[in-house]
């Protein structure tokens, strides 16, 4: 191995083990207030915000599919789910790139090329935090004066980001990448229809995610109108930011305290600290519950088309049903 990926191993472990330090310490601090809050929190609260979270997850594989077809390649339901769902616990590992890697890697059994791969893993990330960005600055007047003096310059990134998702500047950004890594460029380039309706999709997803913030709010008692700004623009800009650093697995760390700053106007800081531990562990559990389903209807797919293959391979046999208009055979 290089020196430079021994430096930056190390530093990714500094950065995830303080994390680790910072997040027991405030959860040590607002211990009581957690086991009360939980202990307050009705179950169908959680039940509520998983199926919203499952939901998202469902927009954001459409959202997905849309961005791989307009890159020349699209593909059916079945086998896009378990390729993008089982990619995405890569995110859990430091570094926003093992998702793509594993996208890369599992899409090439539907033929797709590795460049395409690459790039549509590149634009649906920048596609999630533009809409992200977009949906937190709209909201940026209702999460509070905290919010703003912390993450003003969140709205700063809104211009540099639209400029980025413009086709003809991303397309070229790109192939000069794919240049400096010995790719041939592009067949197929991005267009301004397919990325409006992912960043469309990908706002849908973002209101999702709000919701099931919003609900576990109201259920520890917060105001539902201020909460469900708060709730919406928060998560927006803490899952967006999360996503951003790609030295922490999933944003871990980040998402939880830019949620927690979002949420103080209508929370104390340990009931919102209890909201954003919660949605962590929906949002993990939902990952995998997803995972595991879509890689059992992929498997499930492949035996029934192999079933399938079989029998018509099989060569016909004796009808064990006499002919139409006969009594059955002659003695």
């Amino acid at each position: 191995m290089g020196r430079g990926w021994t430096k930056v191993v190390p530093l990714k472990a500094v950065v995830v083990a303080i994390v680790v330090v910072v997040a027991a310490y405030a959860v040590h601090r607002n211990w009581d207030a957690l086991v009360r809050g939980f202990d307050e929190l009705p179950l169908w609260v959680l039940g509520v915000a998983f199926v919203l979270t499952v939901l998202a997850q469902g927009i954001a594989l459409l959202m997905w599919r849309v961005v791989l077809a307009d890159l020349g390649s699209p593909l059916p339901l079945v086998p896009a789910a378990r390729i993008f769902y089982v990619s995405q616990l890569g995110k859990y590992l430091p570094g926003s790139v093992w998702t793509i890697v594993g996208q890369m890697e599992l899409a090439r059994a539907e033929r797709v090329p590795r460049r395409t791969s690459l790039t549509q893993g590149v634009l649906v990330l920048a596609i999630a935090v533009g809409a992200g960005v977009m949906v937190s600055v709209l909201l940026m007047p209702f999460l509070g004066r905290e919010t703003f003096a912390r993450y003003w310059w969140a709205v700063l990134l809104l211009p540099l980001i639209l400029v980025a998702l413009h086709p003809p500047v991303f397309a070229k950004v790109v192939d000069t990448g794919l240049r400096l890594l010995g790719r041939e460029p592009l067949q197929v380039l991005p267009t301004w229809r397919g990325i409006g309706k992912a960043l469309a999709l990908q706002g849908l997803v973002w209101l999702l995610l709000g919701l099931q913030i919003w609900v576990v709010v109201v259920g520890l008692g917060g105001d539902p109108l201020p909460s469900l700004l708060a709730s919406v623009g928060g998560y927006a800009l803490g899952f967006s930011l999360g996503m951003a650093a790609i030295g922490l697995p999933a944003g871990a760390g980040l998402r939880e305290a830019v949620l927690v700053v979002a949420l103080s106007g209508v929370l104390s800081p340990g009931l919102a600290l209890l909201v954003a531990l919660l949605a962590r562990g929906i949002a993990v559990l939902a990952d995998v519950v997803v995972a595991l389903v879509a890689a059992f209807l992929t498997r499930r797919a492949g035996e029934l088309g192999t079933s399938s293959s079989h029998a018509a391979n099989e060569p016909p046999g004796r009808s064990l049903c006499p002919p139409h208009g006969s009594s059955g055979p002659s003695d």
